[in-house]
């Protein structure tokens, strides 16, 4: 039998237990308690913080005080960098104040997750496109509006435009046909495409003159301004026929051959001497051309036009059929990729029909671009020339370009019925 004593004793372990879980709920309650107070305190003073910069920014913007607006909207982005809301205050402000290095600073800076960074990037892209003369800033943020976006049309135009100024005919290409896949290809886009076997622009030089201004040591800009002073003095040259001409024709020649040694893969460069080559009609020239293709001028469809040239030259058809299905896969709207593939059919004897078909087709592609060149600008197609375009690309069996055009003219048609008479069709 126990003793009383020890009969006394034996409910003490059970009630330490019990004080101990206590003691254990209190301490997890007041770590709780201790983490909970500043997230609480920190948001509270976020929120105050927060609410003192909106007020300091309206009470600015209802007396129009743009400085001082500006300066609290700056304030308030630099001690919150992701308050879309400050960075919108600040960019009215230097909107106001006429500071158009602030304003696309401000519009750079508006977060991804604020619900119009779209319109952000694209006022961005105009002002350095434009008034800021910005263009390889223009072209990252043309590019990140894009991606975000592909459905606006404004800047899927700026960027097929720079492409092809900057006569990266790859490049302009697959915007174009990206364009085409978002329903956002601007009109001047079929004009390009026809164009797209030699890219010559009246504008060119001078643009491409102020973009080396603003970035002197851009490559892109010092051979796109290479090869537009060139072909116009080609032209000169040609039409003139006189002794002085030519010189001059020799020495703009001789500076492309300077640019294609320090730069011997670059694609607008080779295409450009492959031209000149292919005119002059020097197979070995072209041989030695083509072996400075490398997988970074491959994109380009004039080389395997120019390829299938050097081939048939040399009697090496089954090479010069592949190197032409090549050209018209990247191409399949280029004459004289038609052009070529006729005078390969003839070559190897193919029926009369094929060769005739493909000489129909390279003619057609040749008058279509005789009547672009005449046009004051890519901008100036009408809708029979469209009509025009579309029946050809059908029978280039290009149906994406097709189906674009018969869109675009159906659109067209809609727009120019009655009130009240509009067929339902997908919007470019």
């Amino acid at each position: 039998m126990d003793s009383p004593a020890e009969t006394a004793v034996q409910p003490a372990p059970a009630t330490g237990a019990r004080g101990r879980a206590r003691l254990l709920k209190i301490c997890v309650a007041v770590a709780a308690l201790l983490l909970v107070v500043p997230w609480a305190g920190t948001r509270g003073w976020r929120w105050y913080r927060t609410k003192q910069f909106r007020e300091l920014c309206t009470a600015a913007h209802e007396v129009e005080d743009w400085h001082s607006q500006r300066d609290a909207a700056k304030r308030w982005a630099a001690w919150d960098p992701k308050a879309g809301r400050a960075w919108w205050y600040a960019a009215e402000a230097a909107q106001e104040l006429d500071d158009l290095d602030d304003l696309a600073l401000c519009l750079g800076n508006v977060p991804p997750n604020d619900p119009k960074v779209l319109f952000a990037l694209v006022e961005k892209a105009n002002l350095e496109w434009t008034v800021l003369n910005r263009p390889v800033e223009a072209l990252e943020t043309s590019r990140q509006a894009v991606a975000r976006d592909p459905r606006v049309v404004e800047i899927q135009s700026r960027l097929i435009s720079f492409y092809a100024m900057n006569l990266q005919r790859a490049p302009m290409l697959q915007a174009i046909r990206a364009a085409i896949d978002a329903g956002s290809e601007p009109r001047e886009s079929y004009a390009y495409l026809l164009l797209a076997d030699l890219l010559s622009f009246t504008n060119g030089t001078d643009l491409n003159s102020r973009w080396l201004a603003a970035a002197p040591d851009e490559l892109r800009f010092k051979i796109g301004l290479a090869v537009h002073t060139s072909m116009g003095i080609a032209q000169t040259a040609e039409s003139a026929g006189s002794e002085e001409a030519n010189e001059l024709d020799r020495q703009a020649m001789q500076q492309i051959k300077w640019f294609l040694d320090s730069a011997p893969h670059d694609a607008v460069l080779l295409t450009y001497v492959m031209y000149r080559t292919y005119q002059a009609g020097d197979v070995d020239r072209m041989g030695e051309l083509l072996k400075q293709v490398d997988e970074t001028s491959i994109d380009d469809h004039m080389i395997w036009v120019y390829r299938t040239w050097y081939h048939v030259a040399h009697d090496e058809f089954p090479q010069a059929e592949e190197a032409v299905r090549e050209a018209l896969r990247l191409h399949p709207l280029s004459p004289l990729a038609h052009h070529e593939f006729a005078n390969l059919l003839r070559k190897r004897q193919r029926p009369a029909e094929e060769v005739e078909e493909r000489q129909k087709l390279a003619a057609a592609g040749r008058e279509l671009r005789t009547t672009l060149l005449r046009l004051q600008s890519a901008l100036d197609v009408s809708p029979e020339l469209v009509d025009s375009i579309a029946q050809y690309a059908e029978r280039c069996d290009d149906p994406q370009v097709a189906h674009a055009v018969r869109t675009r003219l159906e659109l067209r048609q809609s727009e120019s019925q009655p009130s009240g008479s509009h067929p339902t069709g997908p919007q470019p």
